[in-house]
């Protein structure tokens, strides 16, 4: 596991940006579970700073967006770090980011606010996974395109789409954090994608990981 920038998420919070990715592990949720053991990740969800608003305290409020089940939603990043016995959570960046783009974020963030979860993608990333193995990647695309509706996020999606979306074209194969593969349509690479993409992706560098 690459070395990360902090090594306590104290340290990693003065310096937090809008657009850092957090990584969060579930502890005790079947899914959570399910996620991870499906995807062979210790990362099971994935949300992004919102906005850093600078306070009289040594440590910014943090804001994050995701989406949960109601939807995208917008939350205090204490949501996580007030309960280390329910979650770990990983931070890492895109350093391809510039100023500008990272206000573009806001545009997108506002704009999917209240946009449904797609529950029938969830359903169907897992049993992709198995018709992959029995009749390969062609079917797998097939099946990506007929399934998937570009107006619904869950918390991977909806972060992958945000990066694709903030910077100039000759900058996006630099925030897609899924490992090119020449036999995966385009839709794929941005819509069936794993919080263990974000983990492992090099575009992505590690300020805080908890998880050795």
């Amino acid at each position: 596991m690459p070395k990360a920038r902090y090594k306590k998420l104290s340290d990693a919070f003065p310096h937090l940006k809008i657009g850092d990715i957090i990584l969060v592990h579930t502890k005790g949720s079947w899914l959570s579970r399910y996620i991870r053991k499906t995807t062979t990740s210790y990362w099971s969800h994935v949300a992004l700073v919102f906005e850093v608003i600078e306070n009289s305290t040594d440590y910014p409020d943090i804001l994050l967006i995701e989406a949960l089940d109601r939807g995208i939603e917008i939350h205090r990043i204490e949501h996580y770090t007030r309960r280390p016995d329910k979650y770990d959570i990983g931070i890492k960046r895109v350093p391809v980011l510039n100023d500008e783009e990272r206000d573009k974020f806001r545009g997108f963030f506002l704009d999917a606010v209240d946009t449904p979860y797609d529950f029938s993608r969830v359903f169907s990333f897992f049993t992709k996974r198995i018709v992959d193995k029995i009749f390969g990647t062609a079917v797998v695309n097939w099946i990506t395109k007929h399934v998937v509706n570009v107006d619904q996020f869950i918390c991977t999606t909806f972060a992958q789409r945000a990066f694709y979306l903030a910077v100039s074209k000759d900058k996006r194969d630099k925030v897609l954090m899924r490992e090119k593969n020449k036999q995966l349509n385009f839709l794929f690479q941005m819509e069936e994608i794993s919080p263990k993409n974000y983990a492992i992706s090099e575009n992505a560098i590690w300020l805080y990981n908890p998880h050795r």
